[in-house]
């Protein structure tokens, strides 16, 4: 649960006073936690204004040239981007920093957005390369599952599958695919993936005007964001489709863009 993990980093950093250089990442991940969530914590506050927020650490990485907080700090901003629908935000900083930063942890989750969010924007009308985009993640997490001996890339691998027939207008093949991923994510555990699945099928099918299976599968997505703790997502994803009116909310999905500030 992201609360359990934002408290206990809180716990840690009053511990880390005399270690800021490492302090500072610990702060970076408390910024993301507290985005999804939706609440301020006091982390920045044990530093007694030595570290007063991530833009300071950004402005400093900056001026040190120091790429592992700009590169870590700009993870973040995309996944958080990412998870709000800016996807424009979400491109300009995989474009700027992220597309040819060295191989880090945050790598597989990067190219996995990035996928779903090139096929989405061709479905929206955004242009051929975008299509071409979404098929390159798609065989890297191909190569992913076909290597690995776990099945941890399973339902990411699934989740682009169901994007690319739904951008080949494959509709049978696509929920196929988007339940398998579903499937999948509930069965490993990845209840945020799970979230992520249901959203993403949801868009599908409100594109089709499947709006009653679409507004179901957006009240799914609302269920695991409460789940995973990310309280804020969770109000999100209830605004945004208007899950607290009536199925003539899902509707209109399909004729919407994402947010492009």
């Amino acid at each position: 649960n992201l609360s359990l993990l934002l408290n206990s980093f809180c716990e840690l950093l009053r511990t880390m006073k005399l270690y800021k250089e490492l302090a500072k990442v610990a702060l970076i991940y408390v910024s993301m936690i507290e985005t999804l969530i939706g609440a301020k914590s006091n982390a920045f506050d044990a530093f007694e204004g030595s570290i007063p927020s991530e833009n300071f650490i950004l402005a400093d990485a900056r001026v040190r040239q120091n790429m592992v907080y700009i590169e870590l700090i700009h993870t973040r901003r995309f996944f958080t981007s990412f998870w709000f629908g800016d996807y424009q935000a979400a491109n300009d900083l995989y474009d700027t920093t992220l597309s040819h930063a060295p191989p880090t942890l945050w790598s597989i989750p990067i190219q996995w957005y990035r996928g779903i969010v090139a096929f989405q924007l061709y479905r929206e009308g955004e242009g051929e390369e975008w299509l071409e985009e979404g098929k390159k993640m798609l065989q890297k997490f191909e190569d992913l599952v076909r290597l690995s001996t776990t099945n941890s890339f399973e339902c990411k691998f699934l989740l682009l599958r169901a994007e690319y027939c739904a951008s080949s207008c494959e509709i049978i093949n696509a929920k196929v695919f988007f339940d398998a991923s579903i499937k999948s994510a509930r069965d490993h555990g990845f209840i945020d993936d799970q979230g992520l699945a249901y959203e993403c099928y949801g868009k599908f099918l409100a594109s089709i005007v499947d709006n009653n299976a679409a507004l179901n599968c957006f009240k799914s997505a609302h269920i695991c964001y409460l789940q995973w703790g990310a309280l804020a997502l969770a109000e999100h994803i209830w605004n945004k489709y208007e899950l607290d009116t009536s199925v003539g909310g899902a509707s209109q999905v399909h004729a919407s863009k994402h947010d492009r500030s």
